[in-house]
């Protein structure tokens, strides 16, 4: 052992460094995964809110196009058969369930409108 540091045991380590247990970690743990869901809530609500606001503007739209007197409504698909992303439905009557006019995507853009002469 060196005489100049005898703070230092055989090993080359200080005795009196911090130990820590099991139990200080898992609290670190849970601090920092707490910290990290603040940080990232705020971001993944608001990109739903933006990507619903702008799926209901373009299936507005599209159901307008289908039918001037229908209304619109969005929803949410994971497994749709497109893939995930927000489905458009159109509702003509009162009672009518809706029709899919579509998946729109994960984040809709804005519709192109049909050219002038042809079908959309």
């Amino acid at each position: 052992m060196d005489d100049s540091h005898p703070e230092l045991d055989d090993d080359g380590w200080r005795d009196d460094r911090p130990v820590r247990t099991e139990r200080r970690r898992r609290a670190l743990r849970i601090v920092v995964l707490v910290a990290l869901a603040g940080m990232l809530l705020p971001l993944v609500l608001s990109a739903y809110g933006v990507a619903r606001a702008a799926a209901e503007r373009a299936c507005a739209v599209y159901a307008l196009d289908y039918s001037v007197n229908a209304s619109s409504s969005v929803g949410f698909d994971l497994f749709a058969e497109g893939g995930p992303g927000w489905l458009c439905f159109a509702q003509v009557g009162p009672g009518d369930r809706g029709i899919l006019l579509g998946n729109l995507g994960l984040m809709p853009a804005a519709p192109r409108p049909a050219a002038p002469g042809r079908d959309a």
